[in-house]
């Protein structure tokens, strides 16, 4: 098992906003998290990456990755572990990056932060994953802005980052949510082909059941801060148990009659 989440519970202050929340997964799969806005999806994938907003805690449970418990890590710990074996996509990618340096500058800055690399080696790694990502002219990317670039374009450097290093295990946070259709589709493609190529692991937060049933092996759905349903796939998508989980479903419209879940 590559990652073993059990009872897991995190506050803000004596606020408890997430609680028990349990789940495994395995090498090369996919788990994807859907809920309602305030359901606590992303504040468990933050959890995972020990990247919690201000005052945000976990107060219980344990996180198993490769059979080491995360919460046991120290700062030096996790430095190691993340951008390289954990690495994430945000909603927003441009807006993860700092305006006023290149898109170059801060592609080899990472890269050299997490090995070894000489600058022209750290240059040539960040041109093989933008093109990796299908991205026109990479080394013009390179000498770009985030503001140059659309939504599209700014997912897809953000991706080619979090890919660098091979990550067993890939977290992304609403990666498709600010895209228009037709970009959703074709990250949610480039998303699937790296996980299936690379063998990487992937959890995804969205509220699109559309995305969720076709990206993923394994579903589960929050509710204030609680698990309502977990299970593959399949099964939640066309057997719901939870009166939540159906009401979701209800939710996505139908064209002809038919839901495209």
């Amino acid at each position: 098992m590559l990652l073993s989440v059990s009872n897991l519970s995190i506050s803000y202050g004596k606020n408890l906003t997430v609680q028990d929340v349990s789940f495994d997964l395995e090498e090369g799969k996919i788990l994807t998290i859907v809920g309602e806005s305030g359901s606590g999806k992303t504040t468990v994938i933050r959890a995972i990456l020990n990247c919690l907003p201000r005052g945000g805690s976990i107060s219980n449970g344990s996180m198993i990755f490769e059979g080491k418990n995360l919460l046991d890590l120290d700062e030096k710990g996790w430095r190691s572990l993340r951008g390289k074996d954990i690495s994430m996509i945000f909603q927003d990618s441009g807006n993860m990056m700092n305006p006023i340096h290149t898109i170059g500058k801060q592609f080899i800055e990472y890269i050299q932060v997490h090995s070894d690399l000489d600058k022209k080696s750290a240059y040539d790694r960040a041109i093989e994953n933008l093109t990796l990502m299908n991205l026109p002219n990479p080394a013009n990317i390179m000498n770009s802005y985030t503001f140059e670039l659309s939504g599209g374009m700014r997912q897809r450097v953000g991706i080619a980052m979090a890919i660098t290093f091979q990550p067993k295990l890939l977290l992304a946070d609403e990666p498709t949510s600010a895209l228009d259709v037709t970009t959703q589709a074709q990250i949610v493609g480039e998303l699937m082909f790296i996980t299936r190529g690379t063998g990487a692991a992937m959890i995804m937060v969205t509220h699109n059941l559309g995305v969720a049933s076709y990206l993923s092996d394994n579903l589960m759905v929050m509710s204030q801060g609680r698990v309502v349903e977990y299970g593959k796939t399949s099964d939640v998508i066309e057997h719901p148990q939870a009166e939540y989980t159906k009401s979701l479903l209800k939710s996505v419209p139908e064209i002809g009659g038919r839901r495209y879940v």
